[in-house]
């Protein structure tokens, strides 16, 4: 029998920007002058985009804002309270760079503004139906939709990356590049699985969950689509877990109904291509970390407007943190944003599941 292990991780020192990275035997680059991936067919695109999510995965393809910090400066932590803020600051404007761009909640959902002394309400645009609103980091509740307005609580995301004095002195790659990467677990990542957790309690109440046997096809897509054309929304939207990429490689059907991205600042975004006039995403870009879809799972969402809502009040908020509040020797930050969040309308969202 043989047995398959996991290939080793690459260093984070050695983690290079996506527009960067070559393909393994290859000395030119994956995306040319004009960052467009280069390829002759479909298939040949297909491919290519598969090995860019593997190289994601295994670590060998950074955040364009990964904080480049000499050890010393980061050193000069321990001695300097405005060195310490500084560069705290340069994380959480990273992660604000990072979760803009590549979280997807972003991209499913409305921003609203909220002033200060204003409690967060969200307008809906269709009434009678089911709203879901998160509640808290863990929790979500449903309601029905009797008025134009939803009232959505205010919550805050906490995380709190905190480097050791051993680690500091000890660890040989980017420590901050991995404070970074923790960072965006705590906000960014937790955003885009609160937004699966509140979809997920959508199932079944308008539109049925999608049972998808074998392979996932372009029919298999479209029939689910239809779930939302069916209400009269759009269908704009689809994110799919890499692994479903591996049955559109392998189904000659999609290389005629799909049109590839080659543009590295969208697949930046996870934006793979267009299926039928649905963009499709996937989280199969990111640091293993990151990946909040589960193998085989898919939602396809109509435009925000219809889908819901969000709102952060002063975006992310930075604190210096180090043995006095943590007990332990080193330094760190405190980082927080407070956040409301709704979607408004269970027509709005469809899951699939592939089994």
């Amino acid at each position: 029998m043989t047995v398959r292990t996991a290939k080793p991780r690459t260093p984070l020192s050695q983690a290079v920007p996506l527009n960067e990275y070559r393909f393994e035997g290859s000395h030119e680059r994956a995306f040319n002058a004009q960052g467009e991936l280069s390829g002759y067919t479909k298939k040949e695109m297909f491919e290519k985009q598969r090995q860019l999510m593997a190289a994601s995965q295994q670590g060998q393809i950074a955040d364009p804002e990964k904080i480049e910090l000499s050890r010393q400066l980061v050193a000069a932590m321990r001695n300097d309270p405005e060195t310490h803020r500084l560069v705290g600051e340069r994380l959480t404007d990273a992660i604000y760079m990072t979760r803009n761009r590549q979280g997807f909640m972003r991209q499913f959902m409305a921003r609203q503004d909220v002033q200060m002394g204003t409690i967060p309400r969200f307008k809906v645009y269709e009434k009678n139906v089911t709203a879901v609103s998160v509640t808290s980091p863990t929790k979500v509740a449903p309601q029905i939709v009797r008025d134009r307005f939803i009232f959505s609580p205010e919550f805050q995301l906490i995380t709190r990356p905190f480097i050791t004095t051993n680690d500091l002195n000890q660890t040989p790659g980017d420590v901050l590049a991995e404070k970074h990467i923790e960072a965006l677990e705590g906000i960014m990542v937790k955003e885009d699985r609160l937004w699966a957790f509140a979809a997920d309690q959508m199932v079944g109440l308008d539109n049925d969950l999608q049972i998808i046997s074998g392979q996932m096809t372009p029919f298999a897509f479209a029939s689910a689509r239809t779930q939302l054309t069916g209400w009269g929304m759009s269908a704009a939207r689809a994110i799919f877990a890499a692994d479903l990429w591996e049955d559109i490689i392998g189904v000659e059907s999609f290389y005629v109904a799909i049109e590839p991205v080659t543009r590295y600042e969208l697949m930046q975004r996870g934006i793979l291509g267009h299926l039928y006039g649905t963009e499709i995403l996937t989280d199969g870009f990111r640091h293993r970390e990151h990946k909040v879809l589960n193998r085989g799972e898919f939602y396809i969402v109509s435009d925000p407007e219809n889908h819901g809502a969000y709102m952060d009040r002063d975006g992310i908020t930075s604190k210096p943190i180090d043995i006095s509040t943590e007990q332990i020797p080193g330094r760190g930050w405190v980082m927080e944003q407070s956040m409301a969040m709704a979607i408004g309308n269970s027509r709005s969202v469809v899951k699939g599941i592939r089994v």
